[in-house]
């Protein structure tokens, strides 16, 4: 390469690096955003390849491999209701004076059709968080997974689990996971996610979940 070439080159390259190096921190910026959004909008899992998601035991679907039978990834949208995505004790309590705090993690859900019906797998991922006043031990809380039929917005079932989650000595956090049991609906419509939708969240209680209701993701 001559000298000129050279300069020519080296020139593009350097430039190339310069304009790498400006975009490194846009990049990590938009990384840490996006962490730190996560566990408020995490989405259900999607089944692009109609696998089994992870917190059922499945993996990725291998190439080649055919899917469960009856798989589908026309899965109703699973929702959390609104204010339900988490629980502190004492309930009002200010940041200083909270002993823990359950939140809700990832969602999966896995859709088999057979004939006419429908069967739904939930499951759900969550945590607890020591607060200020915390101290290690195990920690628990209700935990309601329903399903609602959307042309008249009833629900159709409806079952309350308690999850708990263990915090170890010089621990700050333990986690908690809960697979519902299955759910056997009708089809009523070439897309079940028209007719039905899923939600889940916290509860005191109550005999019904709030009627507002929060997509979990885009």
């Amino acid at each position: 390469m001559d000298s000129q070439n050279c300069r020519e080159v080296c020139a593009t390259r350097g430039a190339d690096k310069a304009a790498s190096a400006r975009w490194r921190p846009l990049a990590a910026a938009a990384l840490s955003m996006s962490v730190a959004l996560a566990p408020v909008a995490a989405a259900a899992f999607e089944l692009p390849k109609v696998r089994v998601p992870s917190i059922f035991g499945g993996g990725e679907q291998r190439e080649g491999e055919p899917p469960p039978p009856g798989a589908t990834a026309d899965c109703p949208e699973v929702f959390v209701e609104t204010g339900a995505a988490m629980m502190r004790s004492p309930p009002d309590a200010e940041s200083g004076s909270v002993r823990y705090q359950l939140s809700l993690g990832e969602t999966a859900r896995e859709c088999i059709v057979d004939g006419d019906h429908m069967t739904i797998r939930v499951g759900i991922e969550g945590s607890a968080v020591l607060g200020a006043v915390g101290q290690p031990g195990t920690y628990g809380a209700n935990l309601r997974v329903a399903i609602r039929r959307q042309k008249d917005d009833t629900l159709v079932s409806s079952k309350t689990y308690r999850v708990s989650a263990s915090i170890p000595k010089g621990g700050t956090r333990g986690d908690f996971e809960v697979i519902a049991d299955p759910i056997t609906l009708p089809l009523m419509s070439p897309r079940a996610q028209d007719d039905y939708e899923i939600l889940v969240g916290f509860t005191q209680g109550g005999d019904k979940p709030a009627p507002e209701k929060r997509r979990r993701g885009g």
